[in-house]
């Protein structure tokens, strides 16, 4: 080959790369939006089918219940075979899922729907996460990272956003056609059009070496723990936030716009995350000093009643808990090197999916047997408060950003 088509194919290569990233980062915020299409609808469906609370924040429980099954296997396929089928399959076996709850006629069938949404929604973090490591050079680990961390808050706000006029307009049989014809679409242009580079490092030899890798190294334990205190914090919020407006009087559709301008804040904080990591030196601190920010934040949250003042605080909060996102994997897949970061990811995933599962159905409890969300605000912020204690236990040399 001349070195002139080996410039053309590098050209192209570098080129190529910012389509991986724009497909995976689609890929994570469609599983998003199909898991958070739910929490809007909790005030609308909840009724119809006479659910209590707990049942209602079960239906997310059952989504993560599958979400937590397949992040091992998705990483380790990902990192033997490359992420393009196991993205693709992650994203229409929810969407057809999805699609079929709108046939749903009890809690039940509801149930194991949204179990096998999660089956689905599973494997694309790991995917997603060695598609970024094969195809971006350590230079621009943090951009890509901060796009694709974008990826969750704008799953959670365009729910938000979206779930009260689709249901004004066609109901929430709708709702559940359209995200999941949505996340199908997504899925088959991932099959078409991702491929796995040609400087790939994949894994070799025994299958599960990763595993003994990610569990026999303390600082990624460390990692996977302090993700399942932010998820703890994050999914508990974006769970229960809308049935609090509804009790404090507000329509699903205000409900609903105060966690779009939470989303937008999550949104904003993974991009900017590298600027902050550069201004304060490493990005423990900044995963540091987000959860230190979140617990009075979050306390504070369940003590407002205005709209205006929910709306600043709602972005506040959504800035500062999606900051913590990208520095976390970026620092998981260091940790454990190239050839196993789609184990890494989805191991560490793994863990931090059980508070996912957990959370949702713990404060619901509480809500039934209190009659109130006054306990909600603060069992959110135990889980940032744990964040903060395990970032003091993390001794780790960072790579430069």
């Amino acid at each position: 080959m001349s070195t002139t088509n080996m410039q053309a194919e590098s050209s192209s290569g570098k080129s190529f790369r910012w389509i991986i990233l724009l497909l995976a980062f689609a890929s994570f915020m469609f599983t998003f939006m199909s898991r958070f299409s739910w929490p809007p609808l909790i005030p609308v469906v909840g009724p119809v089918f006479h659910f209590t609370a707990a049942q209602a924040g079960s239906f997310m429980t059952a989504f993560y219940f599958g979400y937590i099954l397949t992040q091992v296997p998705a990483g380790i396929l990902s990192d033997r075979l490359g992420p393009r089928w196991i993205l693709a399959g992650g994203l229409i076996l929810p969407g057809a899922m999805l699609f079929l709850m709108q046939y749903m006629v009890d809690y039940n069938q509801g149930f194991w729907l949204r179990f096998a949404m999660g089956l689905g929604a599973g494997a694309v973090m790991s995917a997603a996460s060695r598609a970024l490591t094969e195809w971006f050079p350590a230079n621009e680990r943090a951009v890509a990272w901060g796009v694709l961390m974008a990826a969750p808050s704008l799953g959670l706000l365009l729910p938000n956003f979206l779930v009260p006029i689709i249901n004004q307009s066609i109901g929430w049989q709708g709702v559940m056609q359209v995200f999941g014809i949505a996340s199908i679409v997504i899925g088959i242009l991932v099959a078409c059009f991702v491929r796995t580079a040609d400087n790939s490092v994949k894994s070799s030899g025994n299958p599960f070496g990763g595993l003994k890798v990610v569990f026999t190294t303390k600082n990624l334990m460390i990692l996977a723990a302090m993700g399942f205190s932010l998820m703890w914090a994050e999914i508990g919020l974006a769970t229960w936030a809308n049935a609090y407006f509804k009790q404090l009087g507000f329509s699903a559709k205000a409900g609903g716009m105060i966690m779009v301008v939470y989303g937008i804040g999550g949104v904003l904080a993974p991009p900017s995350s590298a600027f902050l990591v550069k201004k304060l030196g490493n990005m423990r601190k900044l995963v540091f000093w987000s959860f230190l920010i979140q617990i009075p934040l979050t306390i504070i949250f369940g003590y407002l009643q205005s709209y205006t003042v929910l709306m600043v605080m709602a972005f506040l909060l959504g800035y500062v808990s999606y900051l913590v996102n990208s520095p976390l994997n970026i620092l998981v897949t260091d940790v454990a090197g190239k050839a196993w970061a789609a184990t890494a990811i989805g191991s560490t995933n793994f863990i931090y999916q059980f508070a996912a599962m957990i959370s949702p159905m713990v404060i619901g409890w509480t809500i039934d047997a209190t009659g109130s969300f006054f306990s909600t605000w603060y069992i959110i912020a135990a889980g940032s408060l744990t964040g903060l204690i395990l970032v003091s236990m993390l001794k780790m040399e960072e790579k430069a950003i």
